[in-house]
């Protein structure tokens, strides 16, 4: 029953793509401040850890935040995510490019994701595993893999449509999709 309260209450969050609003305030070093709205969310559309927030934590160069308790973490984007010459979306993260997607609101055979869980590297109570990119599709949740932001569904020199699922191109985990 606890499950189930936390998986309902996961999804009355309102989810946000870290699609930090082009900003006028900077830091001392000259980095882009994210809107604090997008501070909780990463390029990949995953919730920041409860007590964590997107920044350039650590002296890094670019903005994360860690994502669970095993010291996972994800980037964040400190610009717009759009289309730019692509055929995906992205964003800088500091002084490089990340991928980011404030579309994914389909699952790879076309169904839509609930409302409040967009496509993203959610971590769940189902598997530990963040590689890949899914969304809930409906609120007995049952769940399915999305495109990856940077793998659009598309047919390339197949005769079938796929994409990629996993996260920023690690391995080669693709699966048919609908377009």
């Amino acid at each position: 029953m606890m499950y189930i309260t936390i998986a309902i209450s996961l999804l009355l969050i309102p989810l946000r793509c870290v699609q930090a609003e082009e900003h006028n305030n900077t830091t001392d070093n000259d980095h882009p401040v994210p809107l604090t709205e997008s501070k909780k969310f990463t390029a990949g559309n995953t919730m920041c850890r409860w007590n964590e927030e997107c920044g350039f934590h650590q002296g890094k160069k670019y903005s994360w935040c860690y994502t669970d308790y095993s010291d996972n973490w994800d980037y964040c984007c400190t610009t717009r995510c759009r289309y730019l010459d692509e055929n995906y979306k992205w964003c800088q993260s500091g002084n490089q490019w990340q991928y980011c997607g404030s579309d994914l609101k389909k699952d790879i055979n076309g169904r839509q994701c609930l409302q409040n869980f967009p496509c993203g590297t959610h971590m769940n109570e189902i598997s530990s595993d963040r590689s890949y990119f899914w969304c809930y599709v409906d609120l007995n949740l049952n769940w399915d893999f999305c495109c990856a932001p940077h793998s659009p569904c598309q047919m390339g020199s197949t005769t079938y449509y796929w994409c990629y699922i996993e996260v920023y191109k690690t391995i080669t985990f693709w699966k048919p999709c609908k377009p």
